[in-house]
């Protein structure tokens, strides 16, 4: 990788840390699970950066957040946060980014790209991360799932939003 996009990747892995800090976590107690703004920066990963680094970026926060330094949701850290409730986003995080940078648009097809993120983000993200959250928790999956649902409006916003950000971006800043 060329300084420059280890600078992009290094500062936006940054910014996803300090946005734990933005907005406080508002917690359902039930699942032990928040509403926070790191979708919404995994989500603009996956739009702005091309696979490696969106992957990477993602990447790079949840392994500074494994070491211990309080980048989560409620400014914890460590692995008890990874094999938490939370776990399953966490580590599907950087796959969602990818995922969302692979087969997003080149055309900036707003109905494709939505769509295609509201798929990646939510309901792929939610099915998959429902599986760990079921199994920390010791409760059935389709309850874990259920539980979930309040977080669904939010994320639809947070995906909009993100795609926004994206669409006013200026793409000479991301070119290599």
């Amino acid at each position: 990788m060329k300084i420059k996009q280890v600078t992009r990747v290094s500062i936006y892995a940054a910014f996803i840390a300090v946005s734990v800090y933005l907005v406080p976590p508002i917690h359902i107690p039930s699942i032990q699970v928040a509403f926070t703004l790191q979708t919404l920066l995994i989500v603009l990963a996956g739009f702005l950066f091309v696979p490696k680094e969106a992957f990477l970026t993602v990447f790079i926060y949840i392994a500074i957040g494994a070491l211990g330094l309080p980048v989560f949701s409620g400014a914890r850290g460590g692995l008890s946060v990874l094999l938490g409730p939370t776990g399953g986003f966490l580590f599907l995080f950087p796959l969602v980014s990818f995922s969302i940078s692979v087969l997003k648009s080149k055309t900036k097809n707003k109905l494709y790209d939505l769509g295609m993120g509201l798929l990646i983000s939510i309901v792929l993200l939610y099915f998959l991360a429902a599986i760990w959250l079921s199994i920390s928790l010791s409760i059935a999956y389709f309850s874990a799932l259920i539980s979930l649902l309040p977080f669904v409006p939010f994320d639809i916003v947070k995906l909009f939003l993100a795609y926004f950000i994206y669409l006013k971006f200026p793409t000479e800043i991301l070119k290599s």
